[in-house]
């Protein structure tokens, strides 16, 4: 099985559908001060303390610790640094860089980390940090916004294919050995749906075809010559046979959610 040295890795980042005021609201002033010159207070972000509205507790959370997981795992950061950069961006057409708003909730003193021009957040690597561990808060709505680093893939040996077949679960057994060692960085992966991987094999024209009880499914390649397949649950329960030609070329590679359904729906 070829195996690609590494990957991108993205990981959903969650958030609140309601927006997060992150510069705090200025009280009305007096009459006969509003023309004096005030001392400008640098923005304070709302926070998720006690002291703050219950409303605002209902925001989806990133927990510090699995944040700064996901970053170490960077194969192209160095391991303890004192900061690391995350790639962040949003899935809604129109939202710049510049509109993503970041901090760490710090009880009484949360901690902003500016997102530049070009996608990128360094978030400081702190002992203090990791055993307080705050919450990651965003001004964008749940569920829009990714953080990707680069991972390398971890090594797995090829399915055994006999004469022309193989067991399903043997099939995608490195797909789940994989599956596994990302869970290890971000117990999440997968939950949502949002992080997958999917099998791609090179079989020329040659089709694939899995034998069940109750009749069989035939996978045709694409005009590559290459086939996709997703790991479905009842058939990995299942464990049927798949008939697979000897000696194909195979690889374990990331989908997008919008992929897999494409997959799928094929």
């Amino acid at each position: 099985m070829n195996q690609l040295p590494f990957f991108v890795y993205c990981c959903l980042f969650s958030l609140a559908v309601a927006p997060i005021q992150i510069g705090a609201q200025e009280k009305e002033k007096p009459e006969s001060a509003k023309d004096q010159p005030t001392k400008k207070e640098p923005a304070t972000p709302a926070t998720l303390g006690k002291k703050t509205p219950l409303d605002l507790q209902n925001l989806a959370r990133l927990p510090y610790k699995q944040l700064m997981k996901i970053a170490q795992s960077d194969m192209r950061q160095t391991k303890n640094a004192k900061s690391y950069k995350l790639k962040i961006q949003s899935s809604l057409p129109g939202v710049k860089s510049s509109d993503i708003q970041l901090f760490l909730d710090v009880p009484e003193k949360p901690v902003v980390l500016v997102v530049d021009n070009d996608g990128f957040v360094e978030v400081p690597n702190s002992v203090n940090l990791y055993n307080i561990n705050p919450d990651l808060v965003a001004n964008q709505p749940r569920g829009t916004l990714s953080i990707s680093v680069e991972m390398e893939v971890p090594k797995s040996k090829p399915p055994k294919i006999v004469d022309g077949k193989v067991a399903y679960r043997e099939l995608f057994r490195p797909l789940v050995e994989i599956e596994t060692e990302m869970k290890k960085v971000d117990p999440t992966f997968g939950l949502t749906g949002q992080q997958q991987f999917v099998l791609e094999i090179e079989t020329g024209k040659e089709p694939i075809k899995i034998t069940r009880a109750f009749g069989s499914r035939t996978y045709r390649p694409n005009s590559k010559g290459k086939i996709y397949m997703i790991k479905e649950a009842y058939l990995y329960e299942e464990n049927p046979t798949v008939q697979i030609p000897d000696g194909v070329k195979m690889n374990v590679i990331p989908a997008s959610p919008e992929e897999i359904e494409d997959i799928r729906s094929k």
